[in-house]
């Protein structure tokens, strides 16, 4: 009866340390986000006016961010317009405003990027106009989700002028610093 019980546990023992192998399964790898909660990015964007297929202007903007911050660019001018009967004025900003703010993405070598463009400025007055009053103020809005590839230029989005034959185009270039 001994002999009986050693046997049963020399067989026990032999299945309890082969039990790990039985049960292990590959494990399959998972997507990798590109950044972590520490990762910095550097932004350089390119807003380009385009006229009759020709680039007249390009605009470049610069910012250093991490992740999931928010970050923001405000250039420009304030002017002044006329508000009530008595002359009474109050200012208007003219220039531009970008916010911006970084996420990871679970693909490969890319980040999520919330972008939202604020453009204005003051339409020059026409040849023969002889323009009174409140300045005419132009201004463009965008707001953008994109996925964007490190150290490629991304085209965002564009625009087309309502008034004219002009286009605006967003880029950006994403590389990671840290």
């Amino acid at each position: 009866m001994l002999d009986r019980i050693a046997r049963k546990a020399a067989v026990c023992l032999t299945l309890a340390s082969f039990m790990p192998c039985l049960f292990a399964q590959e494990s399959k790898p998972q997507p990798q986000s590109t950044g972590s909660v520490n990762s910095v990015y550097k932004l350089d964007y390119v807003f380009s006016e385009i006229q009759n297929g020709k680039r007249i202007n390009t605009r470049n903007y610069t910012t250093l961010l991490r992740v999931g911050e928010r970050g923001s660019i405000r250039l420009g001018n304030r002017v002044p317009v006329v508000t009530g009967a008595n002359n009474a004025f109050q200012y208007i900003d003219i220039g531009v405003n970008v916010d911006c703010r970084v996420e990871p993405a679970i693909v490969d070598s890319g980040i999520a990027l919330f972008t939202s463009v604020d453009m204005s400025s003051v339409a020059p007055e026409q040849p023969g106009e002889n323009r009174t009053g409140n300045p005419i103020v132009r201004q463009t809005k965008v707001q953008m989700d994109n996925i964007v590839s490190l150290d490629k230029k991304t085209l965002l989005g564009s625009a087309d002028e309502v008034d004219g034959t002009g286009r605006f185009e967003f880029e950006v270039t994403a590389t990671r610093v840290r």
